[in-house]
């Protein structure tokens, strides 16, 4: 079991999107809010001893006039701001010590240990076209990007995504010999089947699915390719990656409210492949939806809990509890060469 004081890595969360969706010209996380209309705040994180997280460089093509929009794949100036701009404020709840960013594995393994402090973020670059060139990965990189999802839903300049198909493009495989070199880890979540088959004949680096659940248990549909099929699964698991439960309650459940036993069996599908000490949580819990959309007695990170408790009662040992709520994303980032 895991109780109140047990660390918590959640390995997907888009901090910064959100609050610059909902307020761009003031952003912060930093208030209460309503806890009907948003589960994640900083100080909804902190009750929920949420120490660490994946924080997002979330942006939209074809989205010109949202805040972190674009107006499509070819526009690399609109893409590279919309991702700066998100960068920036990171720094700049950095200097305000409410978030600290990590980038070394020693300076997560200190966050998770300290039970104060601010929350520790590790960036994680949802869609690749902020990036403008291969040519520009070590720039991002030293601002503390260290793990690169290709594409988001749409696809991306580089690569297919799951609803719109195909492979990488040719500037697509040159990023990826360039995030090896720059020793970036590999996000697959997001991508079509055919651009995770590239990755994976090409890729050198670690790889791993931050927010994607089992293809098998919601095998039908647009969204099917939105989760591992079983296949790619064990391909990352047998490279040593780790993959991250999703708690959006359409990508548990179709035609139903999701609930606890949701999360537990995906977690066990996922189990199957990657062995339950590799796979934890990434929650994308402020992903553009409200609490009214996670499972039922799971609306906040206080209730996070629940979860392990439920894997408990399914068979999950000490060992493999602590595995899901934090040690299972360590043992990853501590094998990204970008943050040793």
């Amino acid at each position: 079991m895991t109780d109140s004081s047990t660390p918590w890595l959640d390995a997907h969360l888009d901090l910064a999107y959100m609050a610059l969706d909902r307020d761009s010209a003031r952003p912060s996380l930093k208030e209460e809010g309503d806890p009907s209309a948003m589960a994640i705040t900083l100080p909804s994180l902190a009750r929920g001893n949420v120490r660490c997280c994946l924080a997002t460089i979330f942006t939209a093509a074809f989205e010109p006039e949202d805040p972190c929009g674009y107006t499509d794949h070819e526009d690399r100036a609109g893409a590279h701001q919309a991702g700066r701009r998100q960068v920036e404020l990171y720094e700049a709840w950095e200097h305000q010590g409410l978030v600290r960013i990590l980038r070394t594995h020693h300076e997560l393994e200190s966050c998770l240990e300290q039970e104060n402090g601010p929350l520790g973020i590790v960036l994680l670059m949802e869609c690749a076209d902020p990036i403008r060139s291969p040519a520009e990965v070590a720039w991002w990189a030293e601002r503390g990007v260290r793990m690169v999802g290709l594409s988001w839903a749409h696809g991306s300049r580089y690569s297919g995504g799951n609803h719109r198909g195909g492979g990488l493009t040719d500037e697509g495989r040159e990023l990826v010999a360039a995030l090896d070199e720059a020793g970036i880890a590999h996000d697959v979540s997001h991508l079509s089947d055919e651009s995770m088959e590239d990755l994976l004949a090409l890729a050198q680096g670690p790889i791993a699915s931050s927010h994607s659940n089992a293809r098998r248990l919601l095998p039908e549909g647009r969204g099917a390719m939105r989760h591992l099929h079983e296949d790619h699964a064990r391909e990352i698991a047998r490279r040593g990656g780790v993959a991250g439960v999703n708690l959006y309650g359409k990508f548990l459940a179709r035609d139903r409210s999701a609930t606890l036993e949701d999360v537990v069996e995906h977690a066990n599908v996922l189990a199957e492949a990657f062995g339950r000490d590799r796979v934890g949580l990434g929650s994308d819990a402020d992903g553009g939806f409200t609490p009214a959309e996670l499972p039922e007695k799971l609306k906040q990170p206080v209730d996070y809990h629940r979860m392990t408790d439920a894997l408990a009662d399914s068979g999950w040992t000490p060992k493999e509890l602590r595995g899901f709520s934090s040690t299972a994303w360590r043992a990853f980032l501590a094998k990204v060469p970008s943050m040793a």
